[in-house]
């Protein structure tokens, strides 16, 4: 039977590290505050064996120098679901690379699984239940004591892994997309943080931020920077200071009474009201902010548009006989650029060169999608082209 183990002292860690170092297989998860934060940080790391679990607090364990060197060792498989997040997180704040890596729920959804969250995944291929809960998932993991509670949520995002693994890795070789999954993780080791945009960039991505003029942008830039700023100082996220709709009312009606404005909490009016105010006269009569030209598309033309959903039709069909997502079997991207651009070659691979193109997609479907293509543009030659747009639609 499994043990639980929390381990937040040094010692124990560097105990548990030289364990682990003999262990073929580890499963692995982190939790984060990035709700509690202003700059979140990891808060827990767990790892299971297949036997013991252990909860790392890095909180309290200073030296984690010897967790990188098991994530780094190639010869130790890294089981994990849903792990984009993880492998940025631990990077960002460690440093660490991790290798030799297999995330379950990309093999899930590269076995037709409609549903890949986690207890969805366990209860198809496992036939275990296992209970979550959306408030344990969005506490603040940097708080101590740890409850049991919560220790017990931490557990079971890797208690099960060593087990589905396996499951997993038996099914993808069967249906021979084991190593599509692989080179799927291969690429899924490589993502990394992207540093912060500036803030006259991140304020324009704000839902409703187009609709206001130069004079009001100029008021939610010194909002939004005020925010920032007061953020940090609380250490705490930035929406829990101004949401993104105080933003916008406060820009759009700058003389609106603070304690009207929905979204700004009464504590921060009261206290900081001051500065919202000096924030507003800032934006009222320093410089206009304008929102960036963006270059006009050219509309595609008939001809391309038919094309186009010519070739997603034949992804469409390739990913039902396959039980697959369509999106798996090739990108759109790639598939609108060949639309455009194919010249008809008879190279071995459409649209040789392009990054998203796995390797396993040029294997599988290189050549039936050349002569989707074939189809496509000579379709274009020979007439029927509106027709087949127009079946390409009705498929839609």
């Amino acid at each position: 039977m499994s043990r639980t183990l929390l381990i937040d002292d040094q010692r124990s860690w560097q105990h548990v590290a030289a364990k682990l170092e003999s262990e073929p297989l580890l499963a692995l998860d982190t939790e984060s505050n990035s709700l509690h934060t202003y700059r979140e940080r990891v808060c827990l790391i767990q790892i299971a064996t297949g036997g013991d679990i252990f909860l790392l607090d890095p909180l309290a364990v200073t030296d984690l120098s010897a967790l990188g060197r098991l994530l780094a060792n190639p010869s130790i498989t890294k089981v994990a679901h849903g792990s984009d997040y993880d492998v940025r997180c631990l990077h960002r704040d460690y440093g660490f690379t991790v290798r030799s890596l297999f995330d379950t729920e990309i093999a899930a959804r590269f076995l037709g699984s409609s549903r890949t969250n986690l207890a969805s995944v366990l209860e198809g291929f496992l036939g275990v239940d296992i209970p979550k809960s959306r408030q344990l998932q969005t506490s603040d993991w940097g708080r101590r004591p740890l409850s049991s509670l919560a220790m017990d949520y931490a557990t079971s995002d890797v208690k099960f892994l060593p087990e589905l693994i396996s499951e997993l890795q038996r099914h993808l070789s069967t249906a021979r997309r084991l190593d599509w999954v692989m080179e799927e993780c291969r690429r899924l080791e490589q993502v990394r943080q992207a540093p912060p945009d500036p803030a006259e960039v991140v304020m324009l991505r704000i839902k409703g931020s187009s609709r206001l003029g130069p004079r009001s942008l100029a008021v939610l830039k010194q909002l939004f920077l005020f925010r920032e700023e007061e953020a940090r100082r609380m250490d705490c996220p930035p929406f829990r200071v101004l949401t993104n709709e105080a933003l916008l009312i406060l820009a759009d009606s700058p003389d609106l009474e603070l304690h009207k404005v929905r979204g700004l909490p009464i504590g921060i009016a009261r206290r900081a009201g001051e500065h919202i105010r000096e924030a507003i006269q800032r934006g009222r009569y320093g410089p206009e902010v304008r929102q960036p030209s963006q270059p006009k598309n050219k509309p595609w033309e008939p001809e391309t548009q038919a094309r186009v959903k010519l070739l997603k039709l034949w992804r469409l069909r390739q990913g039902a006989s396959l039980g697959l997502d369509p999106a798996l079997v090739w990108p759109a991207a790639s598939l609108e650029r060949l639309a455009h651009y194919w010249n008809g070659s008879a190279a071995e691979s459409p649209d040789d060169g392009a990054q998203e193109v796995r390797n396993w997609q040029r294997r599988e479907f290189s050549q039936a999608l050349r002569q989707a293509l074939v189809q496509a543009f000579g379709a274009e030659n020979s007439g029927p082209l509106n027709s087949l747009a127009r079946s390409c639609a009705e498929a839609d």
